[in-house]
């Protein structure tokens, strides 16, 4: 029979170290660990732009823009801001 984890610790970490894991982030202060997330939120954008101009090379800066805001927002949350002729593919 196969033990999994519990659905807050990922499936390739043991539960032992998952905990140590969490009792050195928690003795991290406020400020470092909102600057890690800030640098890991700035790297997930930066990889996430790079993919819509590999797809689309001939995107300019602005068409790129609307092209994440479809991936991240939806279709109609987008739909409501800018105009359908705006729009390009994610």
């Amino acid at each position: 029979m196969a033990v999994s984890n519990p659905p807050v610790v990922p499936p390739d970490t043991s539960p032992d170290v998952w905990r140590l894991q969490m009792k050195a982030i928690g003795r991290r202060s406020v400020a470092d660990r909102l600057k890690e997330w800030e640098a890991l939120s700035r790297w997930a954008d930066q990889a996430e732009e790079a993919g819509v101009r590999r797809r689309h090379p001939g995107y300019g800066d602005r068409q790129v823009m609307l092209a994440q805001a479809r991936m991240r927002y939806g279709d109609e949350l987008v739909l409501k801001v800018w105009p359908v002729e705006d729009l390009v593919e994610p």
